[in-house]
């Protein structure tokens, strides 16, 4: 990582995976800071043979892949891609760039489908110096992890993170509903065959002396 890239060195600094993971997906590029420059042929041999996938940190659903990969922001922590998978969805609403150096910057937010998480931003109208950004996706990479296709690395998620989404979520909580109701059904029925045996029992033991013992003139 160059010495012209501290502000990124110290938003990963406590977090030295996702740093790791980010130098990763950077030496995969072969543009410069600016993201002009054409990829080698080896290099982009080498990109297509063991592809990244690029994932949603939160629910883990696939976003893109290493083959429409631009460029790096290390000024702004983002990776730039041509194209997105269909589990990003686009906020339709423009909003101005906020960031530094791209005044006049009109940008899409991008969202993932399934859980909502905000994964960055889209470029649709640029100034004449940016416009090798308009329409690529750029992608904060806070929010995306990765998963290298043929590698030794058979699970996507991890052992100690087990899936879940919002789907997931919705059906468990369902499930849970469907439970509570069954467990107060049951409590129910078991007072009322509570109450009966409590309003049974006197009667039949006041029954049985009668019914049972000699009597005393016989």
């Amino acid at each position: 990582m160059s010495s012209e890239s501290p502000l990124l060195e110290k938003r990963l600094s406590e977090d030295s995976s996702r740093y790791l993971r980010l130098q990763k997906w950077a030496n995969m590029s072969s543009a410069d800071a600016l993201g002009l420059e054409k990829e080698r042929p080896e290099e982009k041999a080498a990109a297509a043979e063991n592809p990244l996938v690029f994932l949603c940190a939160r629910c883990r659903r696939p976003l893109g892949d290493s083959l429409t990969w631009v460029a790096s922001q290390e000024d702004t922590n983002c990776i730039l891609l041509r194209s997105v998978s269909c589990n990003v969805s686009v906020d339709k609403e423009p909003k101005l760039s906020k960031c530094r150096d791209e005044d006049g910057c009109i940008l899409e937010a991008l969202y993932c489908t399934g859980c909502s998480l905000s994964l960055g931003y889209v470029y649709r109208c640029t100034p004449k110096n940016l416009d090798y950004k308009r329409d690529l996706f750029c992608l904060s990479v806070e929010t995306v992890e990765s998963y290298t296709l043929g590698s030794s690395e058979k699970q996507i998620v991890s052992k100690d993170k087990e899936l879940f989404n919002l789907e997931s979520r919705v059906e468990i909580e369902k499930s849970i509903k469907q439970m509570e109701e069954v467990l107060t059904a049951l409590q129910k029925k078991l007072r009322e065959v509570e109450s009966k045996l409590s309003l049974a029992q006197p009667g039949q033991l006041s029954c049985v002396p009668s019914a049972t013992m000699p009597h005393p003139h016989s």
